[in-house]
């Protein structure tokens, strides 16, 4: 729905496609340096729930290309940073008898969100406007990212010792 809601806030098609480029970059870079992030788990993890928030509440306030193009720069580092880091933590801790269970739970989580997100915004969007469902899961987002800081111990992966 971001696309639908970049047009109703009056970027042009042109707009959304060089916005979804800054997106793509921010993925790229923020992937290629995964491997240092991954050395702070917990706080790269909170960083990117972090990012991931602003970007949404910058997104819900913003009426230019820059400003939207910074919310998907924040955006775009926190997405790509919480998948690897958060499956890395996963598989630490689990057996690898089952890691393809798990991984396969885990990718159905992440598919539900996908799921939830545009069905919940949709209606909220209809009713309270096309910028409150990104209050809304900003408001979310601090709820997660106050619960990361406050179990931080525990978004730390098991260190394998050779």
């Amino acid at each position: 729905i971001y696309p639908a809601f970049l047009n109703d806030s009056g970027m042009s098609d042109t707009d959304i496609l060089l916005l979804y480029f800054a997106f793509g970059i921010s993925r790229v870079i923020s992937l290629v340096l995964a491997g240092k992030f991954s050395k702070r788990t917990s706080q790269t993890l909170i960083a990117a729930t972090i990012a991931v928030s602003i970007g949404l509440l910058i997104s819900a306030i913003s009426d230019s290309i820059i400003m939207f193009a910074v919310a998907l720069v924040l955006m775009g580092f926190g997405f790509s940073i919480f998948f690897p880091l958060t499956l890395e933590i996963i598989l630490s801790k689990t057996s690898k008898t089952i890691s393809g269970k798990i991984i396969g739970a885990y990718e159905t989580v992440f598919g539900i969100g996908w799921v939830i997100g545009p069905t919940l915004g949709g209606p909220i969007s209809q009713s309270f406007g096309n910028q409150s469902p990104y209050i809304v899961f900003f408001i979310i987002g601090i709820a997660i990212t106050i619960l990361a800081i406050t179990h931080r111990n525990k978004l730390e992966p098991n260190k394998i010792h050779n």
